[in-house]
């Protein structure tokens, strides 16, 4: 059954179901319970992966093995590389005085007059927070900024009167800038999530530029001044197209425990190295859920958020990169609580990663390579099959039979995989003058792929490595538990050998060669006799390479891409000393040095969020705040003091109480 606008009550989420369906996360298909977040065009492009991955497996599964393992590998360490090089770049830029990141000197601040600053929207969405919903509503109107240029939007939900209370307590004393906006209930199982009640005060919103804050945050004072003042310099420049900067976020409870501190590098590593690499790469940046300063005229053509995606920020930092727009670094930070209970850190990283594949879904929905690629895989491996049959086999009557029927199933699956690939081009040719919701270009889509799909992808990635390794180097003793009655299962796909056997003799790395006279040599001996020491002549070293068996072959590069992987992650265990040297948090670089721990602990969340995507994509998992009661705030440069108590404060739905 289809998603309709009609099935839901919000107007703003049937709005934007209408006008941006193309790029809505509601789009998906519903069975019962089960959810299929997907195109039939994607449906159909994961069915007919997993049938050639099937395929392959029943033909050779030692081959199956090494070349899927390469081909993750491969990824994987694409995208490890990806990130390194995005990161030495920003810093090379900043130490040669070019930083990908804007950052606003004291006398810029300076020469901003009161009386020419525009009317800056704050838009703060409160669920479930009493316990910080006055701070926030305090904080936000004594930042540095003329009070009568704010326009505040505290952003409340009908079916939570605990907040509602505690924001009418204090609504008395705040400045007549502040509006409270209540957004009505909806049914149980719609989305009642925070880019939902973004877009009800994105539409009353009043200022030239908008930007959110959540109920813990704790920006800099002068934040909203360092805006204007980079939002001046593009405007100058003739950069019209930026039209969001994202401003640093990190914790202000970062020693509260090992978790927080595990978090805080990790934020730090993000938002101080990584997102200027992206800005450094002048590639989409996925947007953080917070200090996300906007044009709001711009913002309101987008239509706003996607009420369907968790990862609000993320998918709207894609969609503006698809209509040409871009986001720049500010350098000015908002400092968060950071989670210090596990089980609530789980449901927030698993929210996260739920919230990074939906994106990752929606914005390859009119992908066309992907179709052509697989019709080409399925071709190759058809003439694999055919190639690889032995006459002096016992078995080679069944292998034809077989190998016959696997080439058909891959000549029709090619055709398929084609004609989906075409349907995709027809349906873009058919929309080029209709579609509205823009393009990335092929640089844009590949990158995109790197920094959501990629990175949620390599968190699932993980725990399959990580089971796999362990399965490869405790395969002796798992073979000698098996049951005995298990010898007598000898599968056709095994070479007919018994499962014990098999898992014993199971390897990585493989010398096999066409021809006797070869035998020992490997790609790397061979090179190193042929490069190094002169051993051996171009035509002698190429015969040899050519004797190699192909899949030996194929293990071999594997073997040193594996160790290279490994030794990848001590690359991002530096990237995090690097970070305590970025921020001064020298106390906390033992915690770099255990990060791979940490890391164990992000995957189980990105599980989760896979497996939640299916189940309740919508869900918003709440994160419960005000867990921090040390009270330790980060130093930011002091605001004007409070407005005087006396204004009436309306707001949409209530007025304070006398």
């Amino acid at each position: 059954m289809a998603i309709r606008p009609e099935d839901f009550s919000d107007k703003y989420t049937q709005q934007f179901m209408r006008e941006h369906d193309e790029v809505c996360a509601a789009q998906c298909y519903r069975i019962g319970p089960l959810f299929v977040p997907l195109t039939v065009r994607q449906l159909a492009f994961y069915f007919l992966s997993a049938a050639a991955i099937l395929i392959f497996f029943l033909w050779d599964y030692k081959v199956c093995y090494t070349v899927l393992t390469f081909v993750l590998c491969a990824f994987y360490g694409l995208i490890i590389v990806f990130r390194l090089l995005s990161v030495k770049l920003a810093l090379f830029k900043g130490w040669i005085g070019f930083p990908d990141e804007h950052r606003i000197r004291p006398d810029d601040i300076a020469a901003l007059k009161n009386d020419e600053l525009p009317v800056y929207t704050i838009l703060v969405p409160m669920y479930k927070e009493p316990e910080v919903a006055q701070k926030i509503a305090r904080t936000v109107t004594t930042l540095d900024y003329p009070i009568e240029k704010l326009d505040v939007k505290l952003l409340l939900e009908e079916d939570d009167p605990e907040t509602r209370k505690k924001v009418e307590e204090v609504l008395g004393e705040l400045p007549p800038c502040v509006e409270v906006i209540v957004c009505p209930k909806v049914p149980k199982g719609q989305p009642r999530t925070k880019p939902r009640a973004c877009n009800w005060g994105l539409d009353r919103a009043k200022g030239e530029y908008l930007v959110i804050f959540d109920a813990e945050d704790r920006p800099e004072g002068d934040q909203l001044k360092k805006s204007i003042a980079a939002f001046n310099k593009l405007k100058a420049q003739g950069k019209a197209q930026v039209v969001c900067l994202q401003a640093k976020l990190n914790y202000f409870n970062a020693r509260q425990n090992m978790l927080t501190r595990f978090f805080t590098l990790e934020y730090t590593t993000w938002f101080d190295l990584f997102l200027p690499g992206l800005h450094a790469f002048r590639i989409p940046i996925p947007l953080g859920g917070t200090s996300n300063h906007f044009h709001t005229e711009t913002l309101k053509k987008l239509g706003g958020w996607d009420p369907f995606n968790v990862t609000e920020d993320c998918d709207l930092g894609i969609r503006m990169a698809r209509q040409g727009y871009r986001t720049e670094v500010l350098d000015s930070t908002t400092w968060e609580e950071a989670n210090s209970h596990v089980g609530n850190w789980v449901r927030q990283r698993s929210r996260w990663i739920k919230g990074y594949f939906q994106t990752h879904l929606v914005h390859t929905r009119d992908s066309l390579w992907p179709f052509f690629v697989l019709a080409a895989c399925f071709v190759y491996l058809a003439r694999k099959i055919g190639s690889g049959l032995d006459p002096a086999s016992p078995y080679y009557a069944k292998q034809l039979e077989w190998s016959t029927l696997a080439q058909g199933a891959c000549g029709l699956l090619a055709a398929v995989a084609a004609g989906l690939g075409l349907w995709a081009v027809l349906e873009r040719y058919a929309k080029r003058k209709t579609y509205r919701e823009g393009r990335l270009n092929a640089y844009g889509a590949l990158t995109f792929r790197l920094t959501v799909g990629g990175l949620s992808a390599m968190l699932i990635l993980n725990v399959v490595f990580w089971l796999m390794s362990g399965v490869y180097l405790l395969r002796k003793p798992i073979a000698d538990t098996l049951p005995a009655f298990t010898d007598a299962y000898r599968f056709e796909f095994l070479d007919r050998k018994p499962p014990r056997e098999v898992l014993s003799d199971w390897r990585l790395y493989f010398e096999n060669v066409t021809e006797d006279r070869y035998e020992g040599y490997t790609i790397w001996n061979t090179s190193w006799q042929w490069l190094v020491q002169g051993k051996l002549s171009t035509q002698e070293a190429t015969e040899i390479f050519g004797a190699i068996d192909e899949w030996s072959f194929w293990s071999q590069i594997l073997y040193p891409v594996v160790i290279g992987l490994f030794l990848a992650n001590f690359a991002f265990v530096l990237l995090g000393l690097y970070s305590c040297h970025k921020r001064g948090l020298w106390d906390l670089a033992p915690m770099a040095l255990l990060m791979p721990f940490y890391w164990v602990l992000i995957s189980v969340g990105a599980v989760k969020g896979a497996w939640q995507l299916c189940w309740n994509p919508w869900y918003w998992e709440k994160t419960i705040h005000g867990l921090d009661h040390s009270g330790a705030a980060p130093p930011r440069p002091p605001g004007p003091p409070p407005a005087p108590p006396g204004n009436t404060g309306e707001g949409v739905f209530f007025k304070p109480s006398p």
